[in-house]
């Protein structure tokens, strides 16, 4: 028994030391879990660097408008033998032939080369390509709103469902007490020779149910933790305190309101917008394939060998225009044209879904509020009908049946308020994100 209790005792003291070393609770507001979410999120990284790549595209684009500066330098060395020449002698019959050696050319040879180029008419090829650029910046911009919001979302939803994760943890907990206290009255009355032991049979089953709601509500606390956890980039072990609580906020405006803000800023239709824009840049760029292209170019030279090494310049106006390329521009003006057709319903339709997403998320806010009214007289109901019954216990008129439904209806009802909350404040929530104000 001293052995068992030495081990145990250590047993006792690792548990506390480990239990010591864990890390405090990491307390969090709605605003700051938002906040946390848009700076560590990792999708919301892949989404910034596409604004990153059109921005670089953008100024590649814009650079192609200037003129090009280029210098090229290069070295030769040649391996050639001297020549020799032989031809018949004018002057004596002896010797028929004259004979001549020529030296090998210079081996060193060398080129230094600067050039210029500057567009002077490309048919609005390069300010085409410069639109094309611009809108798909602002497309890939609206995406990555349209990313931040759907993150807020996700994790204020998430926020929201630890709070009543909580509430209903505290429910249980009260439910919890409440069956204790009425097991300990019960079995007092039982003593007292009051009471049958139905009673206390009948409290202690209620206990029971309550205890193991209990374990549920910790359960839920705890996924609903490491959920938003996870969306806010923390180790998933980590214990996550709200210092929000689940209140209700209200909600100013019209419905018609809400539909003409969404329809005006919901990233959604200006990403389209900007996809719309990029088309007709594109619609632009394909007819400059027919219209001709204007260049003047200049250059200076240093070539040679390396001994006497001669310049030279050169000065080039170059126009290009094609006559015929088998339809090619054509289509690929029909193409574009096609797709721009295409982006114009989808923005219709986008915009439909749009009006029809607000006027869900606003009759389902006009419905959680009367819900949560009723919930709140609910608990006040179930309060104090509880009270009623356990007064009627203790005096003995009233029965155990009676009080074990009072807690149980108590217990409902606070769930009910919970959830009551939780939809109203969801409903909220999907009407910001609805609108793009989130």
């Amino acid at each position: 028994m001293r052995r068992t209790a030495v081990v145990l005792a250590a047993v006792v003291a690792c548990a506390v030391g480990r239990a010591g070393a864990q890390e405090a609770p990491r307390r969090l507001s709605f605003a700051e879990a938002a906040a946390l979410a848009l700076q560590q999120n990792v999708g919301l990284r892949a989404a910034a660097l596409d604004v990153a790549v059109a921005e670089a595209q953008l100024a590649q684009a814009r650079a192609a408008l200037s003129f090009q500066l280029a210098l090229t330098g290069s070295y030769t060395y040649l391996q050639q033998p001297g020549q020799t020449l032989s031809f018949p002698n004018p002057f004596a019959p002896s010797p028929p032939t004259v004979t001549v050696q020529l030296p090998p050319p210079e081996a060193n040879q060398v080129l230094l080369r600067l050039s210029a180029q500057y567009p002077l008419y490309t048919g609005g090829r390069l300010e085409a390509q410069v639109a094309l650029a611009e809108a798909n910046v602002r497309g890939a911009r609206a995406a990555l709103e349209r990313a931040k919001q759907q993150l807020v979302f996700q994790v204020q939803q998430a926020y929201l469902q630890l709070l009543v994760a909580r509430e209903n943890e505290a429910a249980s907990r009260r439910a919890v007490a409440a069956a204790e206290e009425s097991v300990r009255v019960a079995r007092a009355r039982l003593a007292a020779g009051v009471a049958a032991p139905f009673d206390v049979l009948q409290a202690e089953v209620s206990l029971a149910t309550a205890q193991q709601a209990l374990a549920r509500a910790q359960a839920q606390v705890g996924n609903a933790q490491s959920a938003l956890a996870a969306l806010v980039n923390l180790p998933l072990d980590v214990a996550i305190e709200p210092t929000d609580a689940l209140r209700v906020q209200p909600v100013e405006g019209s419905l018609a309101e809400f539909v003409q803000r969404a329809l005006r800023q919901r990233p959604e239709l200006e990403e389209l917008r900007a996809r719309a824009e990029a088309t007709r840049a594109s619609i632009e760029l394909a007819r400059t394939g027919g219209r001709p292209n204007v260049a003047l170019a200049a250059q200076y030279d240093w070539s040679g060998p390396t001994s006497r090494v001669a310049s030279s310049w050169s000065v080039t106006l170059a126009v290009t225009l094609s006559l015929h390329d088998g339809g090619i521009t054509q289509q690929r003006v029909r193409e574009a044209e096609l797709r721009l057709q295409q982006l114009q319903l989808l923005e219709a339709q986008t915009r439909q879904r749009v009006e029809l997403e607000v006027r869900q998320a606003w009759w389902s806010l006009q419905q959680a509020g009367p819900e949560l009214a009723a919930a709140e007289r609910g608990v006040e109901q179930a309060r104090e009908a509880l009270r009623i019954a356990r007064v009627r216990f203790e005096a003995g008129v009233g029965t155990s049946l009676e009080l074990v439904s009072a807690q149980a209806q108590l217990a409902q009802a606070e769930v009910a308020l919970a959830a009551a909350r939780f939809n109203h404040n969801l409903a909220r929530l999907q009407l910001l994100l609805a609108t793009g104000a989130l």
